[in-house]
C-alpha cells in the first residue's frame, strides 16, 4: 500500500511531467507572432460609440480555437476589458471560424489560423474629458498543432484612445481593416 506520502509525491510528479512536456512543446515557438490594435477614428468625443480591432498573426504549423468553440473540451479564444467608468464594451465581434480536423479531434473543430482580425463596439462615457486614454484588456487563447494543444495562454492588450470635445472634427481612418469586420450582428 502506497503512503500518503509517496501518492502525493507521484501526483506531483505527474503533474510537473504533464505541464512540462506542455512547456517543452511550445518552447521556442511562437504561437501569436504579431497583435496590433486599430481604432475606426483618429479620435472620438463623449458619448459616442467607436469601433476598435485587434489583429493576430499566428504562427506556422499553429492554430487556435476559434469563438465560439464547437467541443466543450476546448477554450474558445475571447478578448475581455475590465470594468470602467469612461469606457464600456458595447460587444465583441469575433470572425469566422474556420472548420479543420487534427490528430487529437475525432470531429470538425473551429479554428483561426495564419491571422485573426476581432472588432469591438466601444462606447465612450458622457462625462469623459478630452485627452488620451488607454483602454487595457486581455486576449486569451488556446494554441494547438496539428496533433495536440497547449495549456491556455493570456495576452494584455492594449488600444490607445483619444477623446476631444464636441468642437473638435474627428475623422475615419483605418477603412480597409474595417471594412473585413461586420458591426452589424
Amino acid at each position: 500500500m502506497l503512503s500518503k506520502k509517496s501518492s502525493v509525491l507521484r501526483i506531483v510528479v505527474f503533474t510537473m511531467a504533464f505541464f512540462g512536456a506542455g512547456a517543452a512543446f511550445g518552447a521556442g515557438q511562437d504561437v501569436v507572432t504579431g497583435m496590433k490594435t486599430f481604432l475606426a477614428r483618429d479620435a472620438v468625443h463623449p458619448g459616442e460609440t467607436f469601433k476598435a480591432a485587434l489583429r493576430l498573426s499566428i504562427g506556422p504549423d499553429w492554430h487556435i480555437n476559434a469563438n465560439p468553440v464547437n467541443d466543450d473540451f476546448l477554450i474558445p479564444t475571447t478578448l475581455e476589458f475590465g470594468e470602467g467608468r469612461n469606457f464600456m464594451v458595447v460587444n465583441t465581434l469575433y470572425p469566422p471560424p474556420l472548420p479543420a480536423r487534427f490528430e487529437f479531434s475525432e470531429s470538425e473543430v473551429y479554428v483561426y489560423a495564419e491571422s485573426a482580425l476581432i472588432g469591438v463596439l466601444i462606447k465612450v462615457g458622457n462625462k469623459v474629458l478630452s485627452g488620451i486614454y488607454t483602454l487595457k484588456g486581455a486576449l486569451t487563447y488556446q494554441a494547438c498543432n496539428d496533433s495536440s494543444c497547449l495549456p491556455p495562454e493570456t495576452l494584455s492588450v492594449e488600444f490607445e484612445v483619444k477623446v476631444v470635445d464636441f468642437e473638435t472634427p474627428t475623422g475615419e481612418v483605418n477603412a480597409e481593416i474595417f471594412s473585413r469586420i461586420c458591426f452589424d450582428k
